[in-house]
């Protein structure tokens, strides 16, 4: 059976933990190699999945002719140029999010994606978790608009590089698009306007950038998704929440794993729960492995990867104005 080799280029806790046993639990990819500039880290990334080779040197990951696929899990502010250095090494990509951290590099990638004809997956995996997409199926049997409702807090470390506007891109930017990816998902319309309210509410004295708000999107067909970010949250508490109303029915998702939903197929409540937080990682991978491999369209593609990124930074623009920001159509097209 023919497989998907990869070469990861980024090898910190999130590539190890996450995405790493999940290839290797799947028989359609082989990872072939592995680079970080810590050596230490990719010797230890080789040694977790019998890699044939590990280096520090990501041109060697590109110009190797063997490998198919290429898992850009580094910082933040280097996604956009390995995502185009990859494009035109031929690689199909998987990047971690961002795809960017400003709108100008976005549309460099798409640019070079689309000129090299390679698959591109963000990894928004919100918008594939199981609870997501029975949630979207349940939403597409009504009729009228949606309100939803997602909360997304946690203490975060003042000092991480995530806060570092030219590093990390700030927390909207850098995290805050997978919830705006998801939204996204569950509204067949696209979004017109942004408008956030908040700021910094971690140490101010550490972190220059805002750090939490009250984001509300309006779609076109007159939905309205609002997100709390905080920041300065409390690990006492579910991380994540998520609330939809629609034509007198509701559906609660709370943290991934237990789901709700009311007034549907004549019952007041239907339960459907997991044994474990699923936030669509490895349906997200699967479903690009079947895509390379048969040719399809990449789940998660440039359309999806830029919708959530410019949305992301709409949030600065209106956190910066302190008016709603407004999305061109002309924005969203590919």
């Amino acid at each position: 059976m023919k497989k998907v080799t990869v070469g990861f280029i980024g090898c910190g806790g999130f590539a190890q933990n996450m995405h790493m046993p999940i290839l290797m639990g799947n028989d359609k990819y082989e990872i072939k190699a592995v680079m970080d500039i810590n050596e230490e880290a990719a010797k230890t990334a080789a040694e977790k999945t019998s890699s044939e080779y590990f280096t520090t040197d990501a041109d060697r990951i590109l110009e190797d002719p063997d490998i198919d696929l290429v898992f850009i899990t580094t910082r933040h502010d280097s996604h956009a140029d390995l995502s185009i250095r990859a494009a035109n090494a031929g690689k199909h990509i998987m990047c971690e999010k961002p795809m960017a951290l400003n709108y100008e590099d976005c549309r460099r990638v798409i640019k070079a994606v689309l000129a090299n004809n390679v698959k591109y997956t963000i990894g928004y995996n919100r918008g594939l978790a199981p609870m997501v997409t029975k949630a979207k199926q349940l939403l597409d049997t009504l009729d009228g608009k949606v309100m939803a409702y997602h909360r997304i807090q946690a203490p975060f470390p003042e000092s991480h590089w995530t806060h570092l506007p030219e590093i990390g891109g700030g927390r909207f930017v850098g995290e805050g698009c997978h919830i705006f990816d998801l939204f996204s998902r569950l509204i067949d319309s696209r979004p017109v306007s942004v408008y956030a309210a908040g700021g910094t509410f971690l140490n101010e004295d550490i972190v220059k950038i805002p750090d939490s708000a009250n984001v509300t999107i309006l779609f076109e067909d007159g939905s309205v998704c609002t997100t709390l970010i905080a920041s300065a949250g409390c690990s006492l508490f579910e991380k994540e929440a998520t609330e939809i109303y629609c034509d007198n029915k509701a559906i609660f998702i709370n943290g991934f794993k237990e789901m709700s939903y009311y007034g549907f197929d004549g019952h007041d409540k239907t339960e459907f729960n997991f044994d474990k937080v699923d936030k669509g990682q490895m349906v997200e991978l699967d479903q690009l492995a079947d895509a390379i491999l048969n040719d399809t369209e990449a789940p998660n593609g440039l359309g999806v990867a830029l919708t959530g990124a410019l949305i992301s930074y709409k949030v600065l623009e209106s956190l910066s104005t302190g008016k709603p920001a407004m999305i061109k159509a002309e924005e969203l097209e590919i």
